[in-house]
């Protein structure tokens, strides 16, 4: 039976309140703040073409990391510059997953590329004043829907309709566009664990917004590839489009 995305993140998919439940308590606490990840060891990059135009922005993830992960949700920061939009890459690593249960509740990785200053990413907490200002709904791509509530510390998340978990296939790895205070916060590509040690690469289209109030560079693909000669998962962003 293919799954409601709407009813999947009514039920909590991002959602801020408290977890009371015996099936959520066994996830990752989203309002808690997640452990520093301070030896991961990935490494941020950003490739030019002859002309000095940004084509890829991405992470390194060592294969030797994903071999030994953390036991607690974990994040790591990366700041960047001359990377266009983006300020910040980010790496967490969810060991329980996370609401909604049958969705995303399975071991799983998010790779953030942050538009907005750390700073202002820190500010991200509950009761924010900024987690009420919803974006507009033309500068969300089309057949989308916007998570309820906000994730302390990351924002509000933009999930096609479309994704396969929630056309009664399983999730396995979704781009995911984010806001914060009305405008675009991040592009994410979220990946479980077990799809990633498959070292099967993946290209394909980034979510678009219809319009857009903050100009700069966006990307229109995202990748993963594994190079087995270095041992490294390669996170990237793509085919940058100026808007």
């Amino acid at each position: 039976m293919v799954r409601s995305v709407a009813a999947a993140l009514a039920a909590g998919l991002f959602a801020t309140y408290a977890l009371g439940s015996a099936a959520f308590a066994a996830m990752d606490d989203m309002n808690a703040p997640p452990m520093p990840w301070t030896n991961a060891g990935a490494t941020p990059f950003v490739q030019r073409d002859a002309q000095s135009h940004v084509t890829v922005i991405g992470l390194n993830i060592p294969g030797a990391t994903v071999r030994a992960l953390p036991s607690m949700r974990s994040e790591g920061i990366y700041p960047m510059s001359d990377a266009g939009m983006v300020q910040t890459a980010n790496l967490q690593w969810h060991p329980l997953g996370h609401e909604p249960v049958g969705v995303y509740d399975v071991p799983h990785f998010d790779v953030h590329f942050f538009t907005i200053t750390e700073a202002v990413r820190q500010a991200i907490v509950p009761g924010a004043p900024a987690g009420t200002v919803m974006p507009a709904q033309d500068s969300m791509p089309p057949n989308s829907i916007l998570a309820p509530g906000f994730v302390p510390g990351m924002g509000m998340h933009n999930i096609s309709k479309t994704a396969p978990e929630f056309t009664g296939g399983k999730f396995s790895i979704t781009p995911i566009l984010g806001y914060w205070n009305g405008d675009v916060a991040f592009f994410e590509v979220m990946f479980t664990k077990a799809w990633l040690l498959q070292n099967q690469d993946k290209v394909d289209a980034f979510p678009q917004p219809a319009a857009v109030r903050q100009h700069g560079l966006y990307p229109t693909r995202y990748s993963v590839h594994y190079d087995k000669a270095k041992d490294v998962y390669q996170v990237a962003l793509t085919d940058f489009r100026q808007r």
